[in-house]
């Protein structure tokens, strides 16, 4: 924790150099678990301003007179310090996919055969809406549409005994985010706060199949599309824009409320740093490290210890600024690091551990009007 902490340190420190204060800034967004992202740069509420850097004619430096400079849009599978200006509107669509197919105890892959989960699926498609309401104010909504599939095994020895599927919307977030600092109105970066909730409306009831590894009548709530808890959140973003260049900064916590079942979701810090470089007109590459700390769940009244882990991420991704107000971004999240939480037992098969991924992937579309 102590590099986290010095990484911090250092990142505030080098936003807080002298540097060009920017005209228009991104819009961009995180959501629960899982970022929404990829959101919009440009046009957002400070046309044609842009504090030094422009040449003779009154245009950008090194271009004709109203040419806009070029940017870079937000980071695909992280959020940032950028609050909407008021008036301002964006909707996204963000899908991941993430396929897990191998069992973990702590660092260490365990290759034997287990009862218990082997192979488990998610395909999660996120819309977010925002809008800026006040000035140095925005809202918004993300509403999760989840399809989940996970395989278990079962029996002496090992054998596959159940395939369980679950569907259908999530729960809602809510949050609102107040810009703090601002390098639209001349501030040296931008640094915001949020704070929001996960509202429990949609269903925790999805039981364990028969045949299935576990004797509990439902489902664990991290595979439930709701834990049936109300989940405060609370996030503190920054971001940097050096011409091209951009650098960024965000870190959301959220607090695990009593849920459905005797479940509770376990509590969860996301920590991500990102930069990006606009090529030109059209696209921009970027890159990211995204780190996952989560707490186990509680299921049944008691924690189930081959839940949850700390995950740590490098993304690369590609922007296609399709237009002026649309954004198509792509990113494939690497694991780099993983300590995932086992229990082993006697017998060895009967021992409980951790599936695990090697990779996400992870695609965002936004409009911004």
């Amino acid at each position: 924790m102590k590099i986290l902490y010095a990484l911090v340190v250092a990142l505030i420190m080098g936003m807080a150099s002298p540097g060009a204060s920017v005209a228009e800034e991104s819009a961009h967004d995180h959501g629960a678990g899982d970022a929404v992202v990829g959101e919009l740069g440009g046009g957002a509420g400070a046309k044609g301003r842009m504090a030094g850097g422009k040449g003779k004619g009154g245009g950008p430096k090194g271009g004709q007179a109203g040419e806009k400079p070029l940017r870079c849009a937000g980071l695909v599978n992280m959020s940032n310090g950028m609050v909407l200006p008021v008036g301002k509107y964006s909707v996204s669509l963000k899908y991941v996919h993430v396929s897990k197919d191998k069992l973990y105890d702590g660092q260490d892959r365990k290759t034997g055969n287990y009862n218990g989960k082997y192979k488990r699926v998610d395909n999660v498609v996120n819309l977010t809406a925002k809008a800026g309401l006040f000035d140095d104010f925005e809202a918004r909504i993300q509403v999760p549409l989840i399809n989940r599939e996970q395989k278990q095994k079962s029996g002496n020895p090992p054998a596959h005994s159940a395939t369980v599927r679950n569907s259908g919307f999530g729960d809602p977030i809510i949050m609102g985010r107040y810009a703090l600092l601002s390098e639209r109105n001349g501030d040296p970066f931008s640094l915001a706060v949020g704070a929001g909730v996960k509202v429990p409306l949609s269903n925790t009831d999805k039981k364990t199949p028969p045949g299935g590894a576990s004797s509990a009548e439902y489902m664990g709530p991290n595979f439930q599309l709701s834990t049936g808890s109300w989940d405060p959140k609370m996030e503190i973003g920054a971001t940097k824009m050096l011409g091209r260049s951009r650098v960024d900064a965000h870190f959301m916590y959220t607090i695990a409320g009593d849920g459905a079942h005797d479940s509770r979701g376990g509590n969860q810090f996301k920590y991500d740093f990102g930069y990006g470089y606009a090529l030109n007109k059209y696209f921009d590459l970027e890159i990211e490290l995204n780190g996952v700390d989560q707490q186990p769940v509680t299921h049944n009244g008691e924690k189930t210890v081959n839940t949850g882990g700390h995950f740590i991420f490098i993304t690369p991704g590609v922007h296609w600024k399709i237009t002026d107000s649309t954004r198509l971004a792509v990113g494939v999240p690497v694991v780099v690091y993983r300590n995932l939480r086992g229990e082993p037992r006697t017998p060895e098969r009967s021992s409980k551990f951790n599936l695990g991924e090697d990779y996400r992937i992870v695609t965002s579309l936004s409009y911004h009007f």
